[in-house]
């Protein structure tokens, strides 16, 4: 546990006891994966007979304990802390919003200050046949998806017109940008200009200025083709810089966990006996078809919940950033970081005080009438 986990459940104990009324809008899906998790836990040391806890020479995996506290840090301390935060309305939502990007930005240049040599890297650096720098998250890939989440609220929300903050904007986008290619994650680098292609088309749409897309799409083409190679060899996709090894570690491990899976698969092998890279191969592992099933839940609701309501920016932001979630799991296996469902869980957030203003709205327009 670090020092921020421990903040996480303090203040997710404290806006339990505060939050009063607002404890009813605390649905089941937010408390399944962690309930379940729980049961799993209890189901591998009772008829497993797996240690509760353990270090990584007597276990397999993580421990059942190190798993169930990763899930309910990622999911249910997170959900609480945005429900209850619902009293602060949408500006104290925005506000939120900015701490964590602003989270990012500090972590962003703690890895330019790493590989620069200017900060002492100690522990938060990767190796893997070239330095790869984490900044201030556990993994390189932590540190690309962090940066991969935060960009649709770069791009996509506006900020005030002026000079300070067009400044601030371009160059935290700068730093994302240098970090995330530095960051060596290709999974990252993929969403990545997915995600900017994307966060383009939705501004583009929003400007009415679509019969531009094409030329800017082929500008962008012929760039990428003038300057990519020489980006491109940089990375991973084209030097080895230990992804030959990381490709056939993988390819290993996705092996082992699926025969895993095979073993047992309704309910799972063991909570946390496989953590490769693939996230859904993860829960299926962990917990079988069920805990899969949950999951997809907890990950789908809050999107479909704010579609409703993406006229507005930032909930717009938060709908792209949660969706980004799903496809970096598809890539690598942090699903259990306690980033990852920010964006929705705040997105559900806004989206439910901006269905309480419609509702209100409605209700005012029935009684004038």
């Amino acid at each position: 546990m670090t020092l921020a986990d421990i903040c996480l459940i303090l203040g997710a104990l404290l806006a339990l006891l505060s939050s009063g009324s607002r404890i009813a809008l605390i649905k089941a899906w937010m408390v399944l994966p962690a309930l379940l998790a729980l049961v799993l836990m209890a189901r591998d040391v009772i008829i497993f007979g797996r240690p509760i806890n353990g270090t990584i020479e007597v276990i397999q995996g993580i421990s059942p304990s190190q798993m169930l506290l990763r899930i309910t840090l990622s999911t249910l301390c997170v959900a609480v802390l945005c429900i209850a935060n619902t009293s602060l309305g949408r500006p104290g939502l925005q506000r939120l919003v900015g701490w964590w990007l602003l989270g990012i930005a500090i972590s962003a240049a703690y890895s330019i200050g790493q590989s620069a040599g200017i900060l002492a890297v100690g522990d938060l650096v990767q190796l893997n046949g070239s330095s790869r720098f984490a900044g201030l998250t556990s993994h390189p890939n932590a540190l690309a998806q962090t940066l991969v989440l935060a960009l649709p609220f770069a791009l996509l929300v506006p900020g005030r017109a002026r000079f300070g903050s067009v400044l601030a904007r371009v160059l935290g986008l700068v730093l994302c940008g240098v970090a995330l290619y530095q960051s060596g994650s290709r999974a990252g680098l993929l969403v990545g200009f997915v995600a900017v292609l994307l966060c383009g088309c939705i501004a583009a749409k929003r400007a009415h200025a679509l019969r531009w897309v094409l030329p800017l799409v082929l500008l962008a083409f012929a760039t990428a083709t003038i300057y990519g190679p020489g980006l491109i060899a940089g990375t991973r996709f084209a030097s080895d810089s230990g992804s030959t090894a990381s490709n056939t570690a993988r390819v290993q491990a996705l092996s082992e966990g699926w025969d895993a899976f095979l073993t047992h698969p309704l309910v799972g092998a063991g909570l946390g006996v496989w953590v490769g890279e693939l996230a859904p191969l993860v829960l299926l592992v962990s917990g079988g078809a069920t805990f899969l099933a949950i999951y997809t839940v907890f990950v789908f609701r809050p999107i479909s919940v704010m579609l409703k309501y993406r006229s507005e920016f930032m909930v717009t932001a938060c709908v792209i950033s949660a969706s980004l979630v799903p496809v970096l799991g598809l890539l690598n296996n942090g699903f259990t970081e306690r980033y990852s469902f920010w964006p929705a869980l705040l997105g559900y957030s806004l989206a439910l005080i901006a269905g309480s203003r419609r509702e209100m709205a409605t209700q005012a327009a029935v009684t004038r009438s």
